[in-house]
């Protein structure tokens, strides 16, 4: 990452300071700094590792900082993979700067490799400087993960260094990478071969392509872990259903599925999602059983 995107010690200081309390214009402010320093990030100290987030990604200012990161459904998320108790990979699809891998590394002392996938190359350049920070091995991959290998077009907002709902578009052409999980893992030396596994899926309407681009991956694990945004604004724009995400990984093995926002509701597969809790976009997590 650029050192020209950062902003200088005291003033790095003095503004990772203000996102961590709440206060009268905070959001005025964070709205003028955006403006002004489009392109700008803020270093944050998580354990003594530096961790950097854009200015302009709001989320940052309303939780507190990265290492406060909606953690109504990460920690949950955390909690369930230490009730495992084993070393896993953790597969981080649609990365983004890494926030969640960060949390994970935090909370997760069983954590032995990361394995990153993010098709944005601005949030891929701060992906980089993040992973650098960790003490487990990662490998980051500026590509998009789904059922098929080539390239395609992204799209994402250019005038924002970093657009999490940035999102490609299968049949059209581009020049941004794109891998099935089956076929890059196992053209890597360690062959990925770990006992227990740990998919993060935040694809942005791939999530069942990239389920089905994983199933030889899936099935060779003893012990899988899934994280799935459901969020309808992409389940309409892709003609898909919430359920359709748990029957696609359903294929290849049987998942108990929770709903860490609804104090970990155990979903009735027998009945739709959205009958069973208020429409609105969540993290589900789903445990091999």
């Amino acid at each position: 990452m650029a050192s020209t995107i950062r902003f200088p010690i005291l003033i790095n200081t003095f503004l990772a300071f203000l996102q961590k309390y709440d206060w009268r214009g905070k959001h005025k402010f964070y709205l003028w700094l955006t403006r002004k320093y489009p392109h700008k990030v803020i270093g944050h100290k998580i354990d003594d590792r530096a961790f950097f987030v854009p200015v302009g990604e709001w989320c940052f200012w309303l939780e507190k900082g990265p290492e406060n990161y909606y953690l109504d459904e990460f920690l949950p998320f955390c909690q369930v993979i230490n009730q495992l108790n084993h070393p896993f990979v953790f597969f981080d699809l649609g990365a983004d700067i890494g926030t969640v891998t960060s949390l994970v590394a935090r909370n997760c002392p069983t954590l032995s490799h990361v394995i990153a996938f993010e098709p944005n190359p601005k949030s891929f350049d701060i992906l980089l400087t993040n992973l650098a920070q960790l003490t487990v091995t990662s490998v980051s991959v500026n590509a998009a993960v789904s059922d098929y290998n080539g390239t395609t077009a992204f799209h994402a907002d250019s005038d924002r260094l970093n657009d999490h709902e940035g999102y490609i578009e299968s049949g059209i052409e581009g020049d941004t990478q794109v891998f099935t999980l089956d076929d890059w893992s196992e053209t890597q030396d360690n062959k990925m071969g770990a006992e227990t596994i740990v998919l993060k899926i935040d694809v942005e309407g791939q999530e069942i392509q990239t389920l089905k681009g994983a199933t030889r991956l899936i099935k060779a694990a003893k012990a899988v872990i899934l994280l799935i945004e459901v969020h309808p604004d992409v389940l309409r724009r892709t003609n898909n259903t919430a359920d359709e995400l748990f029957e696609a990984a359903e294929l290849t093995r049987d998942f108990i599925w929770q709903v860490p926002l609804c104090n970990g509701l155990i979903i009735d597969r027998t009945k739709p999602l959205f009958q069973q809790i208020p429409e609105g976009q969540y993290d589900i997590i789903g445990v091999t059983s």
